[in-house]
């Protein structure tokens, strides 16, 4: 457990240190100092080779070199930070190529149930949640699987049991399929005779014809749109929270994909010099663009150009 943890401190202080990829092989050193050395380590080099090194020394946001203990030791100075890794591992940050830093951030805020593989897990899991927010307008999570069902779909009574005073919203793993309680239907006027959405269904009981409270595809959105959207504040705390998990699991740099609507969002968390990962975020286009949205397009890209931390242009 001692190694595991000092892996994992490691892996955060070379992470958040690095802002640039990792440079593999000794270079020249530059004209300021060594900021930061690992030493004692099982430094992977990522040059193909599969080799391994003891030591590390940054300087900046570039790796400066990687060898033995005794070769790295060398370049030490008084304000260098020296790490003993213990035997730990050392590893370049990982990207994440895919993903939504705010949505996710808020996710961490809702209830999990990814792994709650019974039908006692999911009671559980959603009943603690409730009682530990009960200033919560809704009850919302997600990450369900019909095996905790016995390989069925819920069902809003289900629900009703351990929320039956606020509106529940709980989306599948997958991601399509939604499962809402009472209150949740009735707030968007769901009943035996609404009919189903375009792509979408939404499920209902083959001997009375009420819902059930599965709606799929598109049908989820009957329901969804009706969730409150999060304030500014709460979008912040999100890139926080998303940050958090990032650096938890060695993830140094994402392609961020929520739309130009979270670029003034990212941008204020760099502004206070929080945004600990480097983000290059991506912008939604229409299928035809108009001249009006290519001067959109290049507004964002000039305003939120080439930071070492924060840019935009992928599109």
């Amino acid at each position: 457990m001692a190694a595991r943890l000092t892996a994992y401190i490691v892996a955060l202080i070379v992470s958040v240190t690095l802002i640039a990829g990792l440079i593999v092989g000794a270079t020249r050193e530059g004209d300021g100092p060594v900021d930061l050395i690992v030493v004692n380590g099982n430094v992977y080099t990522a040059d193909g080779g599969g080799k391994m090194a003891e030591a590390v020394a940054v300087q900046g946001n570039k790796i400066l070199q990687v060898g033995s203990n005794r070769e790295i030791q060398r370049l030490r100075r008084p304000q260098t930070v020296v790490v003993d890794a213990k035997g730990g591992a050392v590893l370049p940050g990982f990207n994440d190529a895919h993903v939504d830093l705010i949505a996710g951030g808020l996710a961490a805020e809702q209830i999990d149930l990814r792994g709650a593989d019974t039908l006692t897990a999911v009671e559980a899991a959603i009943a603690a949640w409730a009682a530990a927010n009960p200033d919560r307008e809704w009850v919302t999570g997600g990450g369900w699987t019909p095996a905790a069902f016995g390989g069925n779909l819920p069902t809003r009574h289900v629900l009703d049991s351990l929320v039956p005073d606020r509106p529940a919203f709980m989306m599948a793993a997958d991601g399509v399929v939604a499962w809402s309680n009472s209150v949740a239907l009735k707030r968007a006027a769901i009943t035996r005779r609404t009919p189903n959405p375009a792509s979408g269904v939404i499920v209902k009981d083959p001997r009375t014809g009420e819902p059930t409270g599965v709606l799929k595809g598109t049908a989820a959105e009957l329901v969804e749109t009706l969730i409150p959207a999060p304030t500014r504040e709460e979008r912040i705390a999100a890139v926080h929270a998303a940050i958090e998990q990032a650096h938890r699991v060695g993830i140094t740099s994402v392609q961020h994909v929520g739309g130009s609507g979270d670029l003034e969002i990212l941008d204020a968390v760099r502004r206070e010099d929080e945004l600990s990962v480097r983000v290059y975020a991506g912008l939604a286009i229409p299928g035809a663009l108009s001249a009006g949205d290519l001067e959109n397009l290049d507004r964002l890209r000039t305003k939120y150009g080439d930071d070492p931390v924060f840019k935009t242009g992928a599109v």
